[in-house]
Parts: structure tokens; C-alpha cells; sequence
């Protein structure tokens, strides 16, 4: 993984392994690591469900800021935010020079690990995540280079990681979905 692009951007749903992930991918990589939500409500000075109280769209805003912003960095890997796939400009910000690695995990699974009452589009319970995951994951699939089932332990995750980025280098942007 010596040869890796200079960003490497996790998405996936609320809950679904990114920060996770990410904290542990880029000690592994000697990268820095960004949570895309928490450098939004470094940069707004507000939490994130105050934001949403405020309206979805005022949140999406601060987020395809702090999207533009990341992915200004160089060598960093970033959980962004389950809904950063919503708009398109976000994307093409996020495929510039970086590899995309969609986390899929099992709503069943997100639900026994997170407390959905603390995300502002999951107080409605498991329906809204299962809405949300029907409504995103094409949005996921078209947007990664490489997918990963998150179905086991940290390790398996970097492992399966390593394997898919096998052969991706600086030079190419020739990515194969698996």
C-alpha cells in the first residue's frame, strides 16, 4: 500500500464502520485521519443535530464545505459523512485524487452497535435506516472504487482492505470494482 493514492475516503452509512476504520487505516498508512463530522462542527462551532435543527440543507452546506476543505489535504484518510454521496458535487470533489472505499454493513448490524436516537435523520427508528440505506446504496456503489463488507473485526476490515488496494497506485486511475 506504499504506492496509495495521496487520500483515501470512506463512505457508508451511519454506524456502518467508518471512523472506525479510518483511525485505524491511517495509523496503518502513516496518514492523518479526518471525521468529516466532527471538522464540520469544528469549523460551524455548532453540533451536528443543531445544525439539522436549522434545516437539512444548512447541514449539507457546512458539509460539502468541510468536503471541499479535506480534500485539500495530502496524504489523510476521511470518514465522511453517510450522506456526503447525496450531491454530486461532493463526489467529484471526492474522487479527485483518492481512492473511494464504500463500507457496507448489514442495518441489522448498525442498529445493535449505535444509539440512533443521538443521529439526527435516525430518531425514527430502524425504518428510517433501512429508508436511508435503499435510497443510498446505488449513490455508494456508483461512487467507490472498492466496496468492503464490514461483517467482522477491525483486522479483517484492514485486511480486506489491503487486498482490495493491491496494485493501485499514484500513477493510475485505473480502478477495478471487485
Amino acid at each position: 500500500m506504499e504506492n496509495l493514492k495521496n487520500k483515501v475516503i470512506l463512505i457508508g452509512m451511519p454506524g456502518c464502520g467508518k471512523s472506525t476504520t479510518g483511525e485505524a487505516l491511517s495509523k496503518k498508512l502513516n496518514y492523518d485521519f479526518y471525521d468529516m463530522d466532527a471538522y464540520i462542527e469544528e469549523i460551524s462551532g455548532e453540533k451536528i443535530p443543531i445544525l439539522f435543527s436549522k434545516g437539512e440543507e444548512i447541514f449539507r452546506d457546512w458539509e460539502s464545505k468541510a468536503c471541499q476543505e479535506l480534500c485539500q489535504k495530502q496524504r489523510v484518510v476521511i470518514a465522511s459523512g453517510g450522506g456526503v454521496v447525496e450531491h454530486d458535487k461532493n463526489i467529484h470533489t471526492l474522487q479527485k485524487d483518492s481512492i473511494i472505499i464504500f463500507i457496507n454493513r448489514p442495518i441489522e448490524e448498525i442498529v445493535k452497535d449505535i444509539d440512533i436516537t443521538t443521529r439526527p435523520l435516525l430518531k425514527a427508528g430502524i425504518h428510517k435506516l433501512s429508508e436511508l440505506y435503499n435510497k443510498r446504496i446505488h449513490l455508494y456503489q456508483k461512487a467507490a472504487h472498492i466496496s468492503i463488507q464490514n461483517n467482522g473485526s477491525i483486522e479483517q476490515m484492514l485486511s480486506q482492505i489491503e487486498e482490495q488496494l493491491k496494485g493501485v497506485t499514484n500513477e493510475t486511475n485505473d480502478y477495478q470494482r471487485p
